[in-house]
């Protein structure tokens, strides 16, 4: 069972009248919508009143109903059923309309055994006549893995996620609940958590400055975009917003960010110093304020938590090493059941030691894990978060990257390229011999770890290790004595190899309309099949190789801007994207290894390309228009348009990218 329920309150009491079958929150919110905007709030207390004469124990309404009472009583069967009737009991209307017994499942009331039956129910609606002085308000609610039981749905146990005054719900657009769907959707997955953050002047309520709320860009032209303001009190976290005169709160913001770009800086300078230092100390710069809430909770128990200190005013974290570990004690998700004692904060690191030991880690797995630099260590942890499901392979990651590194520094700009790598590595060489399949991914992991780059060289390395990894798990021998020079260049001669052999009946294309433009000392090439960007991926050093879906789709064209000929060196790549007004714009351009173009000349060449490229996509349509003028009830597909490809797309694995 799932979908939502939808229920009424008046004068202190409360009934639920409906439970949709397989039906979003938008999809159940637009029609309740609907409904409200049809009906007017005279008609909406009577309804609600008379559904207070349903004896729910015994599934009937009083037999002292007036004529006027059962008229009224009728008219909301028609308003849901569709239809007249004229049931003596609630029963008998059951017996009336079998067929929506299922879909209503309780319809216009519902047993309490029914509720309680309904764990697995997402949403909840709630059209509550008391609140707001008695004009109304709209209450949503929602019950992720069952954390209330809906008999308390609009109680203190289970407050409402948002809510939204009646004459302002009946004013929202699609548009407006296509937004609110968003926002609703991101605290649907927090799991419900209204966190309670410590402020660093608790008796003051603070406001943040206004920003656009999760879905105003897709306003349409004629509407306001909804803005945010983020409100504390308390401890509690609430979202603001306001569109145009109407307003909405939304409440479970635990997926807000510290960093977030509107609101971060706000909320680090109201947050309290010493929580919010030990916060970044142990989930980082992105930590949520669901997270937040955990450490401010855990504060007094936190191992090294009188180590965060305030000078001048200023939070100021001292990260010790190991420090993000804690994280694991204060998730009870991983199933490791670690405790947090406030007297003996290095007992829970003896604690987790044995408990990574028993799991098959080694001692020198284990110093390797403390002594990474705090950053690094959450990079790994969330690259690889640990847990009582999973630590055998957990521990033994481990064990791989500290016999690897020895006592090579793990830095964070190759943490996520070399993490990943190694990943590969072992992921794709199953049911090889152990030994030589470990071996290759120590030697990839090492030679990343102690090579010597180039700025340009560091800026391009995930794209580099992706290929280099592709290379190792392909080798069926032990790479011995390779360096990360080594391991480059046979994975380029490998790449151009794979290349030459591709079937060019197979391969991806879509129609060329510039397949040369030259302007003054430069040319650009069109690039209109896969072997191209692949080409283009390798000499550049980039992963254009991998937009050939995205080509073949109408949406993108790219170019390769070449010195003196169309054989000349390669200066750099252009992408150009046509968008939802359908103008062609040059999205991005880059050099070798993705470095930045700043060079005018070039720039201003790139420009007249996509300039060229949009006049010719226009002249085709203009030819194309021709052609089919005069033909009646035919609509012309425009040049540049997207049409699905007529032709098999092939999934080529040596595509870089």
């Amino acid at each position: 069972m799932s979908g939502a329920l939808v229920g009424f309150r008046v004068g202190g009491e409360k009934k639920l009248l409906r439970l949709h079958g397989e039906r979003g929150c938008e999809s159940v919110l637009t029609s309740l919508l609907a409904w409200l905007r049809s009906v007017s709030d005279a008609r909406l207390h009577a309804y609600a009143g008379i559904l207070k004469t349903v004896d729910v124990t015994q599934g009937r309404y009083t037999t002292g109903l007036e004529e006027k009472e059962r008229a009224i009583l009728l008219a909301f069967f028609e308003d849901h059923l569709g239809e007249s009737c004229q049931p003596p009991t609630w029963a008998e209307a059951f017996s009336a309309f079998p067929e929506l017994e299922g879909w209503h499942a309780g319809f216009p009331y519902m047993p309490a055994a029914s509720i309680d039956a309904c764990a697995d129910v997402p949403w909840g609606f709630l059209l509550d006549l008391d609140a707001d002085r008695g004009a109304g308000e709209l209450q949503i609610f929602i019950n992720r893995h069952a954390r209330f039981s809906w008999r308390d749905m609009g109680t203190e146990v289970a407050a409402p996620c948002c809510n939204l005054p009646l004459a302002h719900a009946r004013k929202l657009t699609a548009t407006d609940v296509s937004a609110l769907q968003g926002l609703l959707n991101q605290n649907f997955y927090s799991d419900g958590i209204d966190p309670l953050l410590p402020l660093r002047e608790p008796a003051r309520s603070h406001q943040s400055p206004p920003f656009p709320a999760l879905g105003a860009t897709s306003a349409a032209a004629s509407e306001e975009a909804w803005l945010a303001r983020l409100h504390l009190a308390a401890g509690h976290a609430r979202l603001l917003l306001e569109r145009a005169g109407l307003r909405a709160t939304v409440r479970q913001v635990s997926e807000l960010r510290l960093d977030d770009p509107h609101c971060g800086a706000w909320l680090r300078e109201t947050l309290a110093p010493e929580a919010l230092a030990l916060t970044l100390a142990i989930h980082g710069p992105g930590a949520s304020l669901g997270q937040m809430a955990r450490v401010a909770a855990h504060l007094p128990s936190l191992p090294f938590a009188t180590e965060a200190r305030t000078e001048a005013g200023v939070g100021v974290g001292v990260e010790t090493g190991g420090l993000p570990l804690l994280a694991l004690g204060l998730n009870p998700h991983t199933g490791l059941n670690l405790d947090l004692r406030p007297e003996d904060g290095p007992a829970f690191f003896d604690a987790l030691r044995t408990c990574f030991l028993e799991g098959g880690m080694s001692v020198q797995g284990w110093r390797f894990l403390i002594k990474q630099d705090n950053a690094v260590l959450r990079a790994i942890l969330q690259f690889f978060p640990p847990s009582a499901r999973i630590l055998r392979g957990f521990t033994h990651f481990i064990n791989l990257l500290a016999g690897s590194l020895q006592h090579e520094p793990l830095t964070l700009a190759r943490c996520q390229p070399a993490l990943r790598g190694v990943e590969r590595i072992l992921d794709r060489t199953r049911g090889r011999p152990e030994a030589m399949r470990e071996e290759n991914a120590r030697i990839f992991l090492r030679a990343l770890v102690r090579a010597r780059l180039s700025l340009e060289q560091e800026a391009n390395l995930a794209h580099e290790a992706q290929d280099v990894s592709d290379f190792v798990y392909a080798h069926t021998a032990v790479l011995k004595g390779a360096t990360w020079a080594s391991l480059c260049r046979r994975s380029d001669a490998w790449h151009r190899a794979l290349l030459i052999e591709v079937d060019p009946a197979k391969d991806l294309r879509w129609p060329s309309l510039l397949p040369r433009y030259q302007s003054g000392a430069y040319v650009a090439v069109e690039l209109d099949c896969g072997y191209l960007l692949a080409e283009e991926g390798l000499e550049q050093r980039h992963c254009i190789g991998s937009y050939a879906n995205a080509c073949a789709s109408g949406g993108t064209r790219v170019f390769s801007l070449r010195q003196g000929s169309a054989q000349g060196r390669r200066v750099a790549t252009l992408e150009v994207q046509r968008g939802h007004d359908g103008v062609w714009r040059m999205v991005q351009i880059r050099g070798k290894a993705n470095t930045p173009v700043h060079e005018s000349q070039v720039l201003g060449v790139a420009e007249q390309v996509v300039a060229a490229y949009a006049a010719a996509v226009q002249a085709q349509a203009d030819d194309q228009r021709g052609e089919r003028r005069g033909l009646q009830g035919q609509v012309a597909q425009l040049a540049g348009d997207y049409a699905p490809p007529p032709y098999v797309i092939h999934r080529q694995e040596h595509w870089t990218g």
